[in-house]
């Protein structure tokens, strides 16, 4: 294809884009990030909320023939520490409504300016491991990267407390699953809410559907009727900013030449 010109992802990840030949080619790449953080947030929230108040595990017990609650004991949500891994777009979203139920935020993104957290009502957490060992519920928001690909392992889930929750609606790749597993196994986890798996759709005895005390969703946080236009609209636009010549938003890759401040269009 010697005339693509620009790569429009109509979601937020771009880990499933080249960028490295794109940038090489010239080509520009383009996200459609923030097109569902209302909708992640809410699907977040619902899950850490369905896991605190032991709304699934609770409906599995009365359909199974039991009526009682002292099994499961559903936890009080006010109050409750909620750690977030990444302070993007989203996860500042899914502070806003933990703060609204009156529970307690702290973040750690090494990657986002003390500006952004200034105002925000959640802690600065100077490190990874602080932030896990002091929260009742931890929900991880960044992207996969290198970097981040197993970023939750043995060593981070064992500093954990005894009885938190864990959640993610990021990247399936970002949690090792079979250490998900012996968490959840050994106690030290109660539960854990899973809306991306590192395979998807599973496959038939895939580990991630056998996980003890988990919600699985399949990968439906982002979705809504009008997350789904709007992702397309967006890249329809950067698309039409192409080929006009003009700079597009939410660039991830941007041609070499757009630095002399010429910006190449389509022909």
């Amino acid at each position: 294809m010697p005339d693509l010109r620009i790569v429009a992802v109509t979601s937020t990840g771009v880990d499933h884009v080249p960028l490295a030949a794109a940038r090489w080619r010239g080509i520009w790449v383009t996200s459609s990030a923030g097109y569902c953080t209302e909708e992640v947030a809410d699907h977040t929230l619902a899950l850490a909320v369905g896991l605190l108040r032991a709304v699934t595990a609770l409906d599995r017990r009365v359909r199974a023939g039991h009526w009682d609650v002292g099994a499961l004991r559903p936890r009080r949500v006010a109050g409750t520490r909620w750690g977030l891994v990444g302070f993007g777009r989203i996860a500042r979203a899914v502070a806003a409504r933990a703060h609204a139920l009156a529970m307690v935020t702290a973040s750690w993104d090494p990657s986002v300016p003390d500006g952004l957290f200034a105002g925000a009502g959640t802690r600065r957490a100077a490190d990874l491991a602080g932030l896990l060992a002091g929260s009742d519920v931890v929900s991880v928001h960044l992207p996969l990267t290198a970097a981040t690909r197993g970023l939750l392992g043995v060593a981070e889930l064992a500093t954990m407390p005894a009885g938190s929750y864990l959640g993610y609606v990021a990247r399936g790749e970002l949690v090792d699953v079979a250490a998900l597993d012996a968490a959840l196994r050994s106690g030290r986890l109660a539960g854990a809410a899973l809306d991306v798996l590192p395979v998807e759709p599973p496959p038939p005895g895939d580990p991630a559907l056998s996980l003890p005390r988990t919600v699985l969703t399949p990968h439906a946080a982002w979705y809504s009727e009008r997350a789904l236009a709007l992702a397309y609209e967006w890249a329809a636009a950067t698309i039409a900013d192409v080929l006009a010549g003009r700079r597009p938003e939410r660039v991830v890759v941007e041609p070499a030449a757009t630095a002399a401040g010429q910006l190449p269009g389509m022909t």
